[in-house]
């Protein structure tokens, strides 16, 4: 039932999506241009898990390599990505968070500052289907960390989704709602080591 859920959850923002279609596949030239354009990212998202879960939240990216994913309650959790680092913070109200390396994840991949994808060995797939564009990055290295698909729509590209795929297999989609592009963003809110004192205190 879970998954029957997700799937429908899945087409429902695939027929969203279809709205803005485009009408030729994105290059690479082109979704790298993208990238390299966007300095600082914040949007609203619905997340859907391949268990049947739903989240809502805000997410914020500052290139290169901040993070900040926040959660609305009930999870009421909170992602940041900075220094090299990924710290998750448990809604319990523990100060320390768990953290491990930034680069684990897929989506280091799309923090650096300068991207090229022309010729990288970071694509696992890039194709069009249905007026969309898709572009799937993983570390050839580390293939067992899973990869994210991001997904493009519009006349120009626009990063209307993605899906990362975990080390276990499990697949989660991120659907953007409502997004602003190169704005000002401070750098306290991606800063790990402020969030723990703040919870300390």
């Amino acid at each position: 039932m879970k998954l029957i859920r997700f799937a429908v959850n899945f087409l429902c923002i695939w027929l969203l999506g279809m709205n803005l279609a485009s009408a030729e596949k994105f290059s690479l030239v082109e979704l790298s241009n993208y990238f390299n354009k966007l300095d600082t990212f914040q949007a609203d998202f619905r997340q859907f898990s391949d268990d049947g879960s739903e989240a809502k939240g805000v997410i914020l990216i500052k290139k290169p390599g901040r993070l900040r994913i926040d959660y609305e309650k009930p999870e009421d959790l909170l992602i940041l990505g900075s220094g090299g680092q990924l710290a998750i913070f448990d809604p319990k109200g523990d100060p320390e968070p768990t953290s491990f390396p930034l680069n684990v994840t897929p989506f280091s991949l799309v923090l650096e500052n300068s991207i090229n994808f022309v010729g990288s060995s970071n694509i696992l797939s890039h194709d069009f289907n249905q007026g969309e564009t898709s572009l799937s990055l993983y570390d050839p290295k580390h293939p067992e960390r899973g990869y994210i698909k991001l997904i493009f729509s519009g006349k120009k590209p626009v990063l209307s989704r993605w899906i990362i795929q975990d080390e276990s297999g499990s697949a989660t989609l991120m659907s953007i709602e409502r997004y602003e592009e190169n704005i000002s963003l401070g750098e306290m809110q991606f800063n790990i080591q402020l969030e723990i004192e703040r919870r300390r205190n």
